[in-house]
């Protein structure tokens, strides 16, 4: 990506940090009034009219209504979540950089500075088209509605009909008694101040993803570097070897603590985007099948954010829990032919490996593409069963 190029390819997430700082996540107190007072704007102009103005009586916009409220309050709970948890993930970073100002010594050719210089390349270039992903989803989000009744208006404009076609809007809800579907004073001012807010929306929905990717990301090129050194391992000898045990059993503890901190951060957020995930897709699905207007248009862009983000996210819990298995490293190190004491701590890490790791939702399932697969499959067969209830 040409813009906000990578200056040093060893920094930790440097795009996901200045993003973070840039709307209220990370710095000072000024930084953190910016997020509370875009959650409070957010507030005043999506949840206060949906829930305080009511919906109006068909039963598909009330069900379109519930659906994109689920998918606000699931955009806004995540950066809450994740504001809660900022100590953690700066503990995170900490240990991020010390593993990577090690490596940073290294030769620039060295195996170690590759694999990590690799990965940060790829975080940074995914990150930036993820965010201009959303971006686009953001802009058809908002402005195909606009296009869409602005050719309503021209069309309608200086006719004889008495009854006015409906503009379309990009949520179904009722702003403050304003006729922001059939008058087009109204409807600009509605448009532009919900406009502000959709943005914001599509700011933290980016910044939920990329923080996460390059979390994953980081520490599976950790893992990928204890594999590439532990393969390695027999080519030493004496001293150098033990030194060289020392250094790969640290690395590993470091790197299973940063799984540990890195669950704890998203566990929370994890069971969350299953539920609200599932929610969505069979409100939305409903939505849609019921009453076919040109409103789907918005409805269908939350649809497929929402599936890819879940999908991204269960593809990531995978990734990071295959690149914590070193067994095979240990297996073509030789261990058997490396000495006791060698052996014995080799022994230690395979015997920790064992034990499963990786992203949660709430502690309570793994996150993996087979509990993708399972929450899609619930979430149509509770759609079919509703779809022929109402």
């Amino acid at each position: 990506m040409r813009f906000a190029p990578l200056q040093d390819r060893m920094a930790v997430m440097p795009f996901t940090l200045r993003c973070l700082r840039l709307f209220g996540l990370r710095g000072d107190r000024r930084n953190r009034v910016h997020f509370v007072l875009a959650l409070l704007y957010r507030v005043v102009v999506i949840y206060v009219p949906k829930l305080v103005f009511g919906f109006r009586d068909r039963v598909d916009l009330v069900i379109r209504s519930i659906s994109e409220l689920f998918f606000e309050c699931h955009i806004d709970l995540n950066a809450v979540l994740f504001a809660v948890k900022l100590d953690e993930f700066e503990e995170l970073l900490c240990l991020l950089r010390k593993l990577y100002n090690k490596v940073k010594t290294l030769d620039a050719n060295s195996p170690e500075r590759m694999i990590i210089e690799a990965s940060n390349l790829a975080i940074d270039k995914r990150s930036k088209s993820y965010v201009v992903y959303v971006a686009i989803a953001c802009t058809i989000f908002f402005w195909v509605p606009v296009a869409q009744t602005t050719g309503i208006w021209i069309l309608s404009h200086g006719s004889n009909i008495t009854d006015r076609p409906e503009f379309v809007t990009m949520m179904e809800l009722n702003f403050y008694g304003m006729d922001n579907r059939k008058d087009i004073v109204h409807y600009v001012i509605y448009a532009a101040i919900s406009g502000v807010a959709h943005y914001y929306a599509a700011v933290y929905f980016a910044l939920s993803g990329i923080v996460i990717f390059g979390c994953v990301k980081s520490i599976a090129a950790l893992f990928d570097m204890v594999s590439a050194r532990l393969a390695a391992l027999h080519e030493l000898s004496g001293r150098e070897l033990r030194e060289e045990l020392v250094d790969l059993i640290e690395l590993h503890v470091d790197g299973l603590r940063c799984i540990e901190l890195l669950e704890n951060i998203n566990n929370l957020a994890m069971m969350v985007q299953m539920i609200n995930c599932v929610l969505i897709w069979i409100s939305m699905f409903l939505s849609i099948s019921s009453h076919f207007t040109p409103e789907v248009v918005s409805l269908m862009v939350l649809l497929l954010v929402t599936t890819g983000e879940t999908y991204v996210l269960c593809q990531l819990a995978t990734e990071l829990s295959q690149s914590l298995t070193i067994t095979d490293s240990i297996w073509n190190s030789n261990w058997i032919g490396l000495p006791v004491d060698v052996q014995k701590g080799l022994a230690m890490m395979l015997q920790r490996a064992q034990k499963k790791a990786g992203l949660t939702a709430a502690k309570f399932c793994f996150m993996d593409i087979e509990r993708f697969a399972r929450v899609a499959q619930s979430s149509y067969s509770v759609f079919v069963i509703l779809k022929d209830s109402i």
